[in-house]
């Protein structure tokens, strides 16, 4: 299996585009008011919710993928994102039809940042997995739903540049509101140090296995916990089914060592094509 390949990488990004279209809709339904809208077209998903969230709930996924764009298909999500207040992300797949490209440059867009997308092919060897003595990964919902949001809270909000508080507990609350996703704590004696999630998506190629929300607690880090994590979460993907485990992260992420210690490799890089302008060129608030 050539990871590299267009076809992998329509796989990931159609498993990735639901996963953000998931992340607004469970934050539409964790409470009444909520606005969590979802946006279909030329392939992709948008993530509409509320503007002090920024980029990590309100940004675009699969743009072009098998899918012609139109300068059309952009000038309205432009405006539905200008309702709301805010300028419009859409991270665009290197394999993404020519369409887009030229769509993007049309209507004003520019890059402002690249993310990095890994993937593994999931063997028999991910079926064994070695954890250090020190460490326990906790599955079981009636085991992670009691730790996990305060440890996911507290691992993200010890990170030099914290995302808003409030952001963070209600990535968490989505992450533990979804029937797709399987939690995992790592605790080191008896205390929780570390906490992820893992979606199981539908793609072209089979169930994809989305690692996301992963951290680790100030006081435990340089302790193995997020490869730690990592493992258990390549074991459960394999034993459910997955044909394929991701992950995205920012270039020069720290995390991305242990992604390739974990044994997971670069398939693409994305850029995000952003505007701060509404289709009558009125600044929007920037995020």
């Amino acid at each position: 299996m050539i990871l590299t390949s267009p076809a992998i990488a329509l796989s990931l990004e159609q498993a990735h585009a639901r996963q953000l279209a998931q992340q607004a809709i469970h934050y539409r339904d964790l409470a009444p008011g909520n606005h969590g809208d979802v946006l279909y077209t030329a392939g992709a998903s948008a993530a509409i919710t509320e503007a002090a969230f920024g980029r990590k709930l309100n940004h675009m996924v699969g743009l072009g993928m098998g899918a012609v764009v139109t300068d059309e298909d952009l000038d309205g999500l432009v405006r539905a994102y200008a309702a709301r207040g805010m300028p419009t992300e859409i991270d665009l797949c290197p394999h993404a039809d020519p369409s887009a490209l030229t769509s993007l440059g049309r209507t004003g867009f520019s890059v402002n940042a690249f993310s990095n997308t890994y993937v593994r092919a999931l063997t028999d060897d991910d079926l064994v997995t070695y954890l250090p003595d020190h460490i326990d990964v906790l599955t079981e919902r009636e085991d992670t739903e009691p730790r996990f949001v305060a440890a996911s809270v507290a691992g993200f909000g010890g990170q030099a540049q914290p995302k808003p508080a409030a952001l963070l507990e209600t990535l968490a609350r989505i992450a533990m509101a979804r029937a797709d996703t399987t939690l995992f704590v790592a605790m080191v004696d008896g205390v929780a140090a570390g906490s992820a999630g893992m979606s199981i998506l539908p793609s072209t190629l089979g169930p994809i296995a989305h690692l996301y929300i992963a951290s680790t607690l100030p006081a435990y880090r340089g302790r193995g916990i997020q490869l730690a994590l990592l493992r258990a979460r390549l074991q459960a993907a394999k034993r459910a089914g997955c044909v394929l485990a991701s992950v995205t992260a920012r270039p020069g992420n720290g995390s991305t060592r242990n992604v390739e210690r974990a044994g997971l490799s670069l398939a693409y890089t994305t850029a995000t094509f952003a505007t701060l302008k509404h289709e009558n060129d009125c600044a929007l608030h920037a995020m």
